[in-house]
């Protein structure tokens, strides 16, 4: 079922990818023509955009580069929204379509099934970082863009987790309610309002303690680029994941599917 699955979903993640290694190719072309000429516009730069697309004063360096509208924006966004589409359909589409009646009637039990759903919804959301970061690898030394390539597996690791905790919250929300609309309103709801909050607590001082209720502040761009895979914040990730994940399981074993 997992493959099944998979194949029947690839296409928007695989699209993603492929969209997302194109920018990828741009930003790395563009590196040396335009890093050293971004000084004089860093103090010009209005705060809020710069909450938005990132420091221009760390874009003389391929790590912080890539940290600028690349991962913070074009990378985050695109793959959170596919997750978002995916862990409403994963259950969902079986439900709308009536194979979800085969299912249940067939050997496996309906934990298994909310297993099966979730890991191919895990696996279609590494498609899009691997591109991304195979681009980076194989494509960028052909610009002489050469950025940590520790750092760049670390930031998409965290990527591919952002997008499976965004994806995990959708999938419970389906799972329990049946209601794959729904679902998706609750995703999308909750990373505007996340993102909204990740902003604010840029712009303004006194909410800045509060980014830490934002899934966005545990995805750590630019740290991870600049610094490293945080440990620490990727398990707060792995735990929303995983405690959606079993909410899921248990909820869809308790709901009356008419079956």
């Amino acid at each position: 079922m997992i493959w099944q699955t998979v194949r029947q979903n690839y296409k928007l993640p695989l699209f993603l990818g492929i969209g997302i290694s194109v920018v990828a190719v741009l930003f790395s072309a563009l590196f040396n023509k335009f890093s050293d000429q971004l000084s004089p516009f860093v103090n010009m730069m209005p705060a809020g955009m710069k909450a938005v697309v990132g420091d221009l004063a760390i874009g003389t360096t391929p790590e912080g580069w890539l940290s600028i509208e690349l991962f913070p924006l074009v990378a985050m966004v695109g793959v959170v929204i596919t997750a978002i589409i995916l862990g409403a359909g994963m259950i969902g589409r079986e439900e709308d379509s009536g194979t979800l009646e085969l299912l249940l009637a067939s050997r496996r039990t309906r934990v298994t099934i909310v297993l099966q759903k979730y890991a191919a919804m895990a696996g279609l959301l590494v498609i899009p970082p691997v591109l991304l970061c195979m681009t980076i690898a194989f494509i960028g030394p052909l610009f002489d863009f050469h950025p940590n390539l520790t750092h760049v597996i670390g930031a998409c690791v965290s990527l591919w987790f952002l997008g499976i905790s965004f994806g995990s919250l959708t999938f419970v929300t389906q799972a329990v309610t049946g209601r794959r609309g729904l679902a998706v309103g609750v995703g999308s709801l909750m990373f505007l309002a996340m993102y909204a909050l990740s902003i604010t607590a840029k712009l303004i001082e006194s909410w800045k303690d509060y980014d830490v209720w934002s899934l966005i502040h545990y995805y750590n761009i630019p740290g991870t680029l600049m610094d490293g895979l945080d440990l620490g914040k990727l398990v707060v990730l792995i735990f929303v994941s995983l405690a959606a994940l079993g909410a899921a399981a248990i909820g869809f074993y308790r709901r009356d599917t008419g079956v």
